[in-house]
């Protein structure tokens, strides 16, 4: 099998890279290329020249947009578009092709390629722009979707959906479980309204619990995480201790994982997954999230946590915790301190089980290689 993977040009891909889907891509060609000669794999990426993965690289800068001076923010657009062209210009090289770049772009090349083309689905689909041009392309025949949780597929039922893969991470080595914890509540991941930052520091304040937050900076939000963010952190400081560190590496949150005792994630937002959740339970540390998004089907009420109606206007569920908003975050966190120590380790482990069954990178490879094979074996 020749199989062509479309990314970004908009950072490097390496074993560094912080961006959720560069993060994918980098842990999907790595295994895959470990599969590749045994497999009859043969693997090219698009990206940048200076990516740092085990596969063949085809690009169209040596740098990424971000840290090219010619490019930057304003023109990196125009480079995605390159890449993609070079990308289907070449189609007569490849047996398929995977796009883990935004399916706006990869869709209005797709007609004029012969060969398959898989696009998984990294980010929310409501967006009412993304709605109207997806629509465009709904019947093109030889491209399949892949959603990452199903919740992802609400807005955009129509397309072409083959299957929903969700994301893995490494177990092994990477996010360790740890069958004890700590006394810390945890809070990691970007800087932007729609991750609950704001509620997380309420609802310390109202528990009183000891906490660690790891915000990923983003420069548009900047002011808002100087003015608000870390204004109310300061306060809520002055009584409880609140560890702060910014732009920690996913692998090196690992150990902050390990040693807490709770993941709070109030989302704002329709998560489409969220790989912090898997690698917080990876390390047998449960989750206490609402019931946004994907989060439903990652964490087990009650088994790996709790999860809690965002408000009395927007239930999604019947949960174990019946207060709703901030109230229900505060009885969750304060039921999973109050666990006999048996308990709490029978749910740590739990949190484990759940992730080595469901979200390993292993199986979600596998499952990418099978819509490889299952979409070819149909052209054919």
């Amino acid at each position: 099998m020749k199989l062509a993977i479309i990314n970004s040009n908009f950072v490097k891909i390496g074993k560094n890279t912080k961006k959720g889907t560069e993060i994918f891509a980098y842990v999907l060609m790595k295994e895959l290329a470990k599969r590749a000669k045994k497999e009859g794999l043969k693997i090219t990426a698009f990206a940048s020249g200076n990516s740092k993965i085990p596969v063949k690289i085809e690009s169209v800068n040596y740098l990424p947009s971000v840290d090219d001076k010619h490019i930057g923010l304003s023109n990196h657009a125009l480079f995605e578009l390159s890449l993609v062209s070079k990308a289907f210009s070449m189609q007569n090289d490849f047996d398929i092709y995977h796009a883990n770049i935004n399916g706006e772009i990869v869709l209005p090349f797709a007609q004029f390629v012969k060969k398959p083309i898989v696009i998984t689905m990294h980010g929310t689909l409501s967006d009412p722009a993304a709605k109207k041009n997806f629509s465009l392309y709904k019947d093109i025949k030889n491209v399949f979707f892949v959603s990452i949780s199903n919740s992802q597929r609400k807005p955009l039922p129509y397309l072409n959906y083959i299957r929903t893969i969700y994301h893995g991470i490494d177990t092994k080595k990477a996010f360790q479980f740890n069958p004890v914890g700590d006394n810390y509540l945890i809070w990691s991941g970007r800087a932007v309204p729609e991750k609950g930052l704001d509620i997380v520091l309420q609802v310390i304040k109202i528990t009183k619990k000891k906490a660690k937050i790891f915000p990923i900076i983003k420069d548009e939000y900047l002011t808002w995480l100087q003015e608000i963010i870390l204004k109310r952190r300061n306060i809520v400081n002055q009584a409880i201790s609140i560890y702060t560190d910014f732009d920690v590496h996913r692998l090196k949150l690992a150990r902050h994982y390990q040693t807490s005792k709770l993941f709070l994630f109030p989302l704002c937002w329709e998560e489409p997954f969220g790989l912090t959740l898997i690698e917080s339970m990876s390390c047998g540390t449960p989750v206490v999230a609402y019931a946004r998004g994907s989060i439903p089907e990652i964490v087990k009420d009650g088994e790996t946590g709790f999860i809690v109606n965002s408000s009395d206007n927007d239930i999604r569920g019947d949960w174990i915790i019946k207060k709703t908003g901030i109230e229900g975050l505060c009885k969750a966190v304060e039921r999973i301190y109050a666990m006999p120590e048996d308990k709490y380790r029978a749910m740590r482990l739990a949190c484990r089980k759940h992730v080595e069954a469901n979200f390993t990178i292993e199986r979600m490879v596998n499952q990418y290689e099978q819509v490889y094979r299952e979409i070819l074996d149909k052209s054919h």
